[in-house]
C-alpha cells in the first residue's frame, strides 16, 4: 500500500532555488506535475464509462482532486515566481487517456500514478529547502496532494486485481506493456545526466531511477501480472509483442456507457 512517507533517501540534498539551473530543474519537474494534472479533464470521459456505481463516484472525486491540484500547482509556480513549461512528449504519452478500461486503470492509476507520487514525495518533498520563505507552505500544499494520489494509485491497483481475475490472458500483455513504458521512462531525464557530476541532488539520479524501478517491478508481482523471474530475450520480446498489440488495440475501444443499464442492480434492486 502506497504511503505518504519517503521511500528513497537523498540524504539531505536540497536545490538552491538562488542558483538560476537548479531553478530550471525544479521548474521542468513542475511542469511535468502540472501537466499532469491538466489530464484531470480526462475524467470526464472516465465518468461516462464508469463500469459501476462505486467507479462513478470515484471519477466525480477524482475529477475534482485532480482539477484543484492543477490550481495547487499554478499557484507553486506563482511562489516561486516560475512560469511553466510544455509537457515532455514522455509525459504526454505516458499520461494519456485509455478508453479500454484495463489499460486506463493499469497505466493512468497503478503505474501512472504511482510514479507521479514517487517524484512528489521522494523528490519534491526532500529536495525543496525549507530555509526557502515559500517552501513551507508549497510542501504543505504537497502532502495535501500526496494524500489524494495515494487515494488513486489504491483504486487502480483495486481494479487491476479485479481486471486480471476476469481475464487472466491480460496478465502477458500487462507485463509486456510494463516492459515498454519502463524502457521509455529514463528518456525523460536526459537532459539532467550530463549536470549530474558534482551535482547535490542530481548525483542520485541514477539510483533513485533503479529505486523507482524495483518499486514498480515489486508493484507489478504483488498485482499479479510480473513474474517472480525476468524472463529472457524471447519471453519479454514476446510479451512487449502482446502489449503493444493490447495498446494498439485500447485506440481504437471507444467509451461505452454501463451504468444505464447496470443501474438497477448498481441500486440493489435486481439480480
Amino acid at each position: 500500500m502506497p504511503t505518504i512517507e519517503a521511500e528513497y533517501d537523498f540524504q539531505g540534498a536540497t536545490f538552491d532555488l538562488d542558483d538560476p539551473g537548479d531553478r530550471e530543474i525544479v521548474r521542468f519537474i513542475l511542469s511535468q506535475a502540472l501537466y499532469g494534472e491538466a489530464t484531470g479533464v480526462y475524467c470526464g470521459l472516465s465518468l461516462h464509462a464508469a463500469r459501476s456505481l462505486e467507479a462513478a463516484k470515484f471519477y466525480l472525486r477524482h475529477a475534482r482532486q485532480e482539477l484543484n491540484h492543477l490550481e495547487q500547482f499554478a499557484e507553486i509556480f506563482r511562489l516561486l515566481d516560475m512560469t511553466p513549461a510544455p509537457g515532455h512528449w514522455v509525459i504526454k504519452t505516458m499520461s494519456s487517456h485509455n478508453h479500454f478500461y484495463p489499460l486506463k486503470v493499469l497505466m493512468e492509476h497503478a503505474i501512472g500514478e504511482g510514479m507521479v507520487l514517487d517524484i512528489f514525495k521522494d523528490v519534491l518533498l526532500q529536495t525543496l529547502p525549507d530555509d526557502h520563505p515559500t517552501v513551507p507552505l508549497i510542501k504543505k500544499k504537497l502532502r495535501a496532494v500526496c494524500r489524494e494520489e495515494i487515494e488513486h494509485v489504491e483504486w487502480g491497483e483495486k481494479e487491476t486485481r479485479w481486471v486480471l481475475s476476469q481475464d487472466p490472458s491480460l496478465a502477458t500483455p500487462f507485463y509486456g506493456i510494463l516492459e515498454l513504458q519502463m524502457m521509455f521512462a529514463p528518456v525523460i531525464l536526459k537532459p539532467f545526466r550530463d549536470k549530474a557530476q558534482g551535482h547535490a541532488v542530481l548525483e542520485h539520479l541514477p539510483s533513485f531511477v533503479e529505486h523507482v524501478n524495483r518499486r514498480v517491478w515489486a508493484q507489478g508481482k504483488a498485482l499479479g501480472f510480473v513474474p517472480e523471474e525476468r524472463p529472457g530475450l524471447f519471453g519479454r520480446g514476446w510479451a512487449m509483442f502482446r502489449g503493444a498489440l493490447l495498446f494498439v488495440r485500447s485506440q481504437f475501444s471507444g467509451p461505452r456507457s454501463t451504468l444505464d443499464k447496470t443501474y438497477l442492480s448498481e441500486l440493489g434492486f435486481s439480480g
